[in-house]
């Protein structure tokens, strides 16, 4: 199986990592956009905004041009931020060979279209056979570079796929579960992380732990009416690391939404937030993600803390 990732950010570093760790004696190539990175990663073998400590075996190819190569992969991974999919499926497209396979890592939705990464990916693709599929966690690409145990979910249609996925991925500190629920990783996914901001900004403001829980099961309850908008089932299903595991570590631990909020309280705008976000190579999902939800709920009742968390990020 020939393999392509696509943008030289920290979780693409983290997916070749694993790849490599299971498939000693393959190929593996490993695009990036901006030339110069993709030169210092190749001469020294080590990412320098992330990880200046690991070095990447020589059989991962570094690429900043995939026009000669594209129509000869079998699987393409999208270790890109959800904004930039659309543009970079448009790009690809007419040299998708029939019946690839395109792996997702993101988790958010499309500000232009106001869809989830499956139906912009779907839409785009209505013409070619391919096959779609998630890869979903919580951890920290540091973690999975270290080589800590990790789980998490991977997503897709044919079971057949779903075991070659797994033989590429898995090994005794990476575990991978089969999901049956698209819902919990890409929109639940995407919607955790506007409750993290919340949860950011109650725990900034010293509110008391059972209100923090309060405001918790609050937007629970609003993300349940999301998904409805979005015309996917309610149905929460916890067992997922997608979910359960994400929601509560993004809320509750070290994450960037939560980060946000703590320069906000350190008297920065939301745009110099952001601003700083960016300039630590730190993508902000959740403020796009949050934008596209508000589209969809501007006009009606029962989505207070969403309105309400909108207006405060962009008044």
């Amino acid at each position: 199986m020939k393999i392509l990732t696509l943008w030289l950010g920290s979780f693409g570093f983290a997916i070749n990592k694993l790849l490599w760790e299971n498939n000693l004696l393959q190929d593996f190539y490993f695009y990036g956009r901006n030339k110069t990175l993709v030169e210092i990663i190749k001469d020294s073998r080590e990412h320098p905004n992330f990880f200046p400590w690991y070095k990447l075996p020589q059989n991962i190819i570094l690429i900043d041009d995939y026009s000669d190569i594209i129509s000869d992969m079998d699987l393409i991974i999208l270790a890109i931020p959800a904004q930039n999919i659309k543009e970079t499926i448009k790009t690809i497209s007419p040299f998708l060979k029939s019946g690839v396979i395109i792996l997702n890592l993101a988790k958010g939705i499309d500000i232009s279209t106001n869809q989830t990464i499956y139906w912009l990916v779907s839409d785009l693709l209505k013409e070619k056979s391919f096959e779609y599929a998630v890869l979903s966690w919580w951890m920290l690409s540091f973690e999975v570079v270290s080589g800590k145990k990790i789980s998490a979910d991977l997503w897709i249609n044919d079971i057949e796929i779903w075991k070659k996925l797994l033989s590429l991925f898995e090994n005794e500190n990476f575990n991978i579960n089969l999901s049956k629920n698209i819902t919990n990783i890409e929109l639940y996914g995407s919607l955790k992380n506007i409750m993290a901001i919340i949860i950011g900004y109650y725990e900034a403001k010293w509110e008391a732990k059972s209100s923090i829980w309060k405001y918790f099961v609050d937007y629970l309850n609003e993300c349940k009416k999301i998904i409805s908008l979005y015309g996917w089932s309610e149905n929460l299903d916890f067992g997922y690391y997608s979910l359960g595991w994400d929601m509560i570590a993004t809320c509750f631990w070290n994450s960037r939404n939560r980060y946000f909020w703590e320069l906000l309280w350190l008297w920065n705008t939301s745009k110099q937030a952001l601003e700083i976000l960016e300039s630590e190579n730190k993508h902000s999902e959740w403020y796009e993600t949050i934008k596209a939800v508000y589209e969809k709920v501007k006009d009606k009742s029962g989505f207070e803390m969403t309105k309400k968390f909108y207006h405060m990020i962009n008044d």
